[in-house]
Order: C-alpha cells, then structure tokens, then sequence
C-alpha cells in the first residue's frame, strides 16, 4: 500500500502556511477578461461565467471553451491565454501554489 501523502499544519487559503491563495475575484466585462495570474486555477462555479483558451490568433482570435458557465473546475492559466467570459459578472477562483 503506497504511502499516503500529508501535509502538516497547512494553512487556511490565504494564510502564508496555506497552498491556496485567498479567494480572487475578477470582474467579467463582455466578452472575455484576461485572468492575469499565472498556474493552476482552482475555480468556483458561478451562473453565467465560463473559461476559455485563446486557441488561435486568426482574426478574429479563436477561443475554445474549457470549464461551461457554473461549472466548478480546474485550469491552467499561463497569464496570457486564459480569459472568464461572461455578458456580465464577477468570476471567482483560488490560485494553487507549489511550496517546498
């Protein structure tokens, strides 16, 4: 049985200790707004909001769905190609960091 991995006093997000940065918010603007933080993207369901990836720089650029509106989920943001996409709204998300 392999071992199981623990990770000892692991702080509430937010707090330095945690691996989880605090709760972000980002105000969606129609379309499409950049999410500028860079690495993996822990995100909140929220009605109407949805992620997607600039796949093409065609013009007009191409986008490709990645998490549907009010869907929780995990993506990877390289700061440049990941955008909330909403008429309207606020998308909600953590920001998951690698600590030693």
């Amino acid at each position: 049985m392999p071992s199981q991995l623990i990770i000892e006093e692991a702080g509430l997000p937010g707090d330095p200790n945690s691996y989880y940065s605090e709760e972000k918010s980002l105000v969606v603007t129609s379309p499409r707004t950049l999410v500028p933080e860079v690495g993996f993207i822990m995100v909140v369901a929220v009605s109407g909001v949805s992620y997607t990836l600039q796949t093409g720089d065609d013009s007009p650029p191409v986008y490709t769905t990645v998490l549907a509106a009010n869907t929780a989920g995990m993506v990877w943001s390289d700061g440049a190609n990941l955008y909330a996409t909403a008429a309207s709204g606020t998308a909600l998300y953590f920001v998951l960091a690698h600590k030693p």
